[in-house]
């Protein structure tokens, strides 16, 4: 799989490409000719995008564009001509770093290439995503940077991490994953509290490039096996080896005591997978959907202004599940600079699950009701808690009539399950919307909007 492109990734993104590219240019008038700066920076992307500009804007690597737009142009054009000049430099007369193969940065594992073909996006969706700006080049490295590094981000009973020391923590762990093998695309399967040690898995995921795949506690050790091996689980990380552990399990405090090696930095793309999440437990098939930086950015996007957090406030996760929906309120918790906490005492914020299977978070003068589904991340708000809405991106539609099941499109969409065509089938529509299973009722329609109220379900 050349740079880590799936000929998935060619059908999703190979118009959108080529029309971002220099292959299609729209000048009104000739303001290079006359000098008119300020005219041609507004056309400037009309004129065509280069390649680190498209990268930038979809959020795939720039090595991902070029390939993926040389591929386009042949078939486009029908020529054969292209002829891939970066181990020549490019040009270049000098190099600031380690040269590097380019497509040693995207050697991936079988596992992780399997993980990879099971992604599947609509090329409209995405078109209508990058062009309304939904998804972008944002990953998680970006949140941390964006803090005060001594504010606390991470708050329990037994001790405090600040943004600095999880970033550190996240660093060394990802240092600890890789000297045991993971990489690219590789599932990391965590069997962690909601604490430190579950955030701080993420980012250390996201630095090497592979997936995490949160399990609950609650797991017996043949459970924990049993979704280890169907997701080709690169490695399982619990707070301790004893007890009821899958066989080969590693400690999570063995893998943040690893040093950091003195090599370049992993450059995390966007448009990467980061996320499985798992109906693990009970009798049904296994199904994990697979989630990329942009789905998961798209949901903080929407989600951190509704919490209406400061960098002194503190939200309680600790009623809360370990899976996707608390990844996104963690995430956006420190968007805002704020602190995730399990210690109710010391919260500004809690987190309670209500009847309805929404989330309603509860602050000094401020409530709002939040719903979502593992597979669909954070998609719908109501500030009275009963009358919900689409958040900004989210499509939405009901099955028949008033009142029958909630469909949905959207940016925090998942990108499919991994390794189960039949679930996959069960979920999806024709034009690619997703059926939550979920009854609602719509109470109102505005000309921006459609309100609900929700009736039950999965």
């Amino acid at each position: 799989m050349p740079y880590g492109v799936s000929e998935q990734m060619i059908d999703t993104y190979s118009e959108l490409i080529f029309d971002l590219s220099l292959n299609k240019q729209t000048r009104r008038g000739d303001p290079i000719r006359n000098l008119d700066h300020a005219a041609w920076l507004e056309q400037r992307e009309a004129t065509g995008l280069n390649d680190p500009e498209i990268a930038a804007k979809t959020g795939l690597a720039v090595e991902q564009v070029t390939f993926i737009r040389n591929i386009t142009e042949r078939r486009v054009f029908r020529l054969n001509q292209y002829r891939k000049l970066y181990r020549l430099g490019g040009g270049l007369r000098y190099r600031e770093d380690r040269y590097q193969d380019p497509e040693e940065k995207f050697e991936m594992s079988d596992d992780a290439v399997a993980l990879r073909l099971a992604m599947h996006f609509l090329p409209s969706q995405v078109k209508k995503f990058i062009a309304e700006g939904l998804w972008s080049a944002e990953v998680p490295g970006d949140l941390l940077a964006a803090n005060n590094s001594n504010d606390p981000a991470i708050i329990s009973a037994a001790a405090t991490v600040s943004y600095a020391e999880l970033s550190v923590r996240a660093e060394q762990m990802a240092a600890g994953l890789a000297e045991n093998g993971a990489g690219r695309g590789d599932v990391v399967a965590t069997v962690l509290p909601m604490a430190a040690e579950l955030f701080i898995s993420y980012f250390a995921c996201a630095q090497i490039g592979a997936v995490l795949l949160p399990l609950e506690h609650s797991l017996s050790g043949f459970e924990i096996a049993e979704i280890a091996r169907y997701s080709n689980a690169h490695i399982v990380v619990c707070e301790n080896t004893a007890g009821d552990v899958p066989d080969g399990a590693v400690s999570y405090h063995d893998l943040v005591a690893a040093e950091v090696p003195d090599r370049p930095r992993f450059v995390q793309v966007a448009a990467d997978p980061i996320l499985l999440t798992t109906n693990a437990g009970g009798n049904e098939q296994l199904q994990a959907g697979i989630f990329t930086h942009q789905n998961m950015q798209s949901a903080v996007r929407n989600t951190a202004p509704l919490l209406k957090l400061f960098s002194s406030d503190q939200i309680d996760l600790s009623a809360l599940p370990v899976g996707s929906l608390s990844l996104v309120l963690a995430l956006s918790a420190f968007d805002a600079g704020a602190a995730v906490t399990t210690d109710p005492a010391g919260a500004t914020h809690s987190v309670t699950l209500t009847n309805d299977g929404s989330l309603e978070i509860s602050g000094a003068d401020h409530k709002v009701h939040l719903w979502g589904q593992n597979d669909t991340l954070i998609v719908l708000s109501a500030e009275d808690g009963h009358t919900f809405a689409p958040l900004p991106g989210v499509e939405t539609r009901v099955a028949d009539g008033d009142t029958s099941e909630l469909q949905i499109r959207g940016p925090s969409m998942m990108a499919g399950y991994l390794a189960n065509s039949t679930a996959n089938a069960a979920v999806w529509t024709a034009d690619g919307w997703y059926k939550t299973g979920t009854e609602v009722t719509i109470t109102s329609e505005t000309a921006d909007n459609v309100y609900y109220s929700i009736i039950g379900g999965s």
